[in-house]
């Protein structure tokens, strides 16, 4: 383990004669004020290099210091470390023996990064530093997959053709000008087009552009965790977005500003759909792009992830004639796609389906979809009047958000008409207390609420690697396992090629779903806690979510540890 750090960073500078004594006063006198670390001041004033701070922080750690590209790294020792872990860390390794492997690391007091190295070569980590830009450079030359070298030649391509220009008026239309020649750039536009088709095939749900003060970081959002991709240098961060923009057809002459968009590609025949967020930060603009892939979802409820049983109760709830359905659960935990399969599997020629939606995610075929325009003033509730004119049978609102939308669908349901929605709420009974907080009478949700579904998603285990293996007391009862299943088979993750060394591949649903009975119609009058709510469901036989998900452990299709981060801290059980 390194030692802690023993001398300041600029003394260091000072005394090996890198930097003046005033300019460190004067550095320290801005970070008091701007409360960014010294060697970002330092970097962004152009006092210092990328090399001298790593450097001085290798004669702070009082750790070896490496001159990456000095000489060439065998491709064995390079075959210890996936190219995953040595882009998620910022790191690579330089040399091995028998026991050891030597790892330059731009951060190496980070234990996470080291256990992963340890984890998957089997070898003692010896961490060596080296700068975080010379990192990037080599590990964009030494681990060559087609698509990274055909991004790594489309950067440097854009360095030399993009012209920066300083000290400029940004309201000037001059440089408004610039901005599209720039993003117009072949090299700029296969940059951006290369990075989303390398997102789409890993994948991703959501690609991520996020300025730094020496460079711009590209992270992918695959089966629900971030992970880091490349660094694209500054010279071209300005260029990139702005190229973003102009896809999207946003402004990109406002910079102070949130803006929102959509792009519309095609990839090996298959549509897909890119919603994009921006938002001013530190740095520059930060970009979200949302990956809508429409061949990738398939609306059946056997794909859905229920059990026989509970997909029986599931499609007894979708078929009654009228009544609220709703779906619980955070952002991006399947709700949508909970929905969408709900009313493809009863859509039919003789049920007239309309949505109102912000915004509409997948296009479904045969079903009469509409988003909403609050800027035009069509709100939810707007929205939702009009569609009451369309003569619906079966009605999606996206989400209630607000009192008012409660009540156009409560009373929609009590007029004859099948109502599908979401609530942003952990559990199914807490559904209920949620809809009173906002203002719903509770008469109304006793007499209109069919059924609640919870839901979550928990990265599933990679059938590859996955290793079986039998917890001790103190874990499980730690869990509140205090029976195991006879035919109980706990797994864990390891780490392999076919999932890029994570452990895990995909994500799978763990739900919590609540019929309202007659006992819980007459509860909801009441006014009762989640806690009530809970104790008259689980005594009528409803299975907990955590219950569902330790099935799912017992199966071996996901780990205990995974169930534990997603699933029990934090719910009202």
């Amino acid at each position: 383990m390194p030692s802690l750090p023993k001398a300041k960073l600029g003394d260091i500078l000072v005394e090996a004669g890198i930097l003046a004594k005033d300019k460190l006063d004067w550095a320290l006198t801005n970070q008091e004020s701007s409360y960014k670390r010294l060697g970002d001041i330092l970097l962004q004033s152009e006092l210092v290099s990328d090399e001298d701070i790593a450097e001085a922080h290798a004669l702070q750690l009082d750790m070896p210091y490496v001159q990456l590209g000095d000489y060439s790294i065998p491709a064995e020792v390079l075959a210890l470390i996936p190219e995953a872990i040595a882009q998620t860390y910022t790191l690579i390794p330089v040399s091995a023996t028998k026991d050891k492997i030597a790892v330059a690391m731009a951060n190496p007091m980070d234990v996470e990064a080291i256990d992963a190295v340890q984890r998957v070569s089997k070898k003692r980590v010896e961490p060596l530093l080296a700068s975080e830009s010379r990192i990037i450079a080599t590990l964009g030359l030494v681990y060559g997959h087609v698509a990274g070298s055909d991004i790594s030649a489309s950067i440097e391509e854009a360095i030399n053709n993009v012209e920066v220009k300083t000290h400029v008026n940004e309201s000037d239309n001059d440089t408004v000008a610039e901005q599209r020649r720039q993003s117009g750039q072949a090299p700029v536009i296969k940059t951006v087009n290369l990075v989303i088709q390398e997102a789409i095939k890993q994948q991703a749900s959501d690609i991520h552009f996020e300025p730094r003060a020496n460079h711009m970081e590209v992270r992918y959002r695959i089966d629900g965790a971030l992970q880091h991709v490349r660094n694209l240098p500054t010279q071209i961060q300005a260029a990139v977005i702005s190229r973003i923009k102009i896809m999207a057809e946003m402004d990109i002459s406002e910079k102070r500003k949130p803006q929102d968009g959509r792009i519309s590609v095609k990839l090996q025949s298959r549509n897909i759909d890119l919603r994009i967020s921006t938002l001013p930060i530190q740095y520059g603009e930060r970009v979200v792009l949302r990956i809508l892939d429409k061949m990738s979802q398939q609306f059946t409820l056997e794909k859905i992830g229920f059990g026989a049983s509970e997909r029986a109760l599931f499609e007894s709830l979708i078929t009654k004639p009228h009544g609220i359905i709703l779906v619980t659960g955070p952002t991006g935990s399947g709700k949508t796609t909970t929905l969408y399969t709900a009313l493809k599997h009863i859509q039919s020629v003789e049920t007239n389906i309309m949505t109102c939606e912000d915004p509409i995610e997948y296009e479904l075929d045969g079903i009469n979809q509409s988003a909403i325009n609050v800027k035009a003033g069509l709100t939810f509730a707007a929205q939702l009047r009009a569609i009451l004119r369309q003569d619906p049978d079966v009605i999606l609102v996206g989400e209630i958000r607000d009192s008012e939308t409660a009540e156009i669908a409560f009373q929609a349901a009590m007029t004859g008409h099948l109502v599908f929605s979401t609530l942003h709420c952990n559990t199914a009974p807490s559904a209920i207390a949620r809809l009173v907080d906002m203002g719903v009478e509770p008469f109304l949700i006793g007499s209109s609420v069919i059924g609640i579904v919870a839901q979550k998603l928990v990265m599933a285990l990679c059938p590859s690697c996955k290793t079986a293996y039998q917890p001790d007391e103190i874990e499980l009862v730690s869990f509140g396992i205090y029976d195991v299943p006879s035919d109980a088979e706990f797994c864990r993750p390891v780490g392999c090629d076919y999932c890029n060394s994570r452990g895990y591949i995909g994500r799978l649903p763990v739900f919590e779903l609540m019929p309202v009975n007659q006992q819980l119609r007459r509860l909801a009058i009441t006014r009762p806690t989640s806690a009530q709510v809970r104790d008259v469901a689980m005594a009528s036989g409803m299975k907990s979510m955590k219950e569902n998900a330790l099935e799912k452990v017992y199966a071996g299709l996901t780990s205990l540890d995974e169930v534990r981060r997603k699933v029990f801290f934090g719910d009202d059980e």
